[in-house]
């Protein structure tokens, strides 16, 4: 399974959380930190491709924080 698709599964699975990239990255990597980029690459990826949806300025204060976009949730409802 690719990086990309296992961040959307965690999310479908935590639907009402909001996470940051280095949250998901813990989640589905645990301390493997050579993940932690490409979890960041990907949910940034995903957003551009509105499959996620995102929060929060960015900054160390307010990182940004990643959901399901709600297009990706109504694909999901129409498939199941």
């Amino acid at each position: 399974m690719a990086v990309a698709d296992e961040i959307i599964d965690l999310l479908r699975r935590k639907r009402r959380l909001k996470l940051s990239a280095s949250d998901i990255a813990e989640m589905l990597y645990w301390e493997d930190q050579t993940y932690k980029q490409r979890v960041k690459a990907d949910c940034l990826m995903l957003y551009e491709q509105n499959r996620l949806s995102r929060e929060g300025k960015g900054s160390a204060d307010d990182p940004y924080v990643y959901g399901i976009s709600s297009i990706e949730r109504r694909n999901q409802e129409a498939s199941d």
